[in-house]
């Protein structure tokens, strides 16, 4: 229960920060480096997102390369994110 909850968090922690905070999130992104693995791990935090499908044991966004939300282009804004995803992920952050 209280990673669910911790999880949701993150999850509006950012939304708020993608939509009221964008100074942080810009230098954020500037110190992140790597790629999407398009595992989908972001993607199932709080909430399974209705977006997402699973075909043939591979996960794909219906949306990726058009209309995601500010939230999902900007995961990870920083390595709290990363934690929310147990570090595993194509992103890293430099200092």
């Amino acid at each position: 229960m209280f990673h669910k909850a911790r999880l949701f968090k993150g999850t509006t922690r950012r939304y708020f920060l993608c939509n009221f905070n964008t100074k942080y999130v810009n230098q954020q992104l500037a110190k992140r480096r790597g790629t999407c693995l398009q595992c989908g791990k972001c993607c199932d935090l709080s909430i399974k997102c209705p977006l997402l499908k699973r075909k043939n044991g591979e996960i794909f966004c219906r949306i990726y390369n058009h209309g995601r939300t500010k939230a999902c282009t900007c995961f990870p804004i920083d390595k709290r994110d990363l934690a929310d995803v147990d570090f595993k992920c194509g992103y890293y952050f430099i200092n």
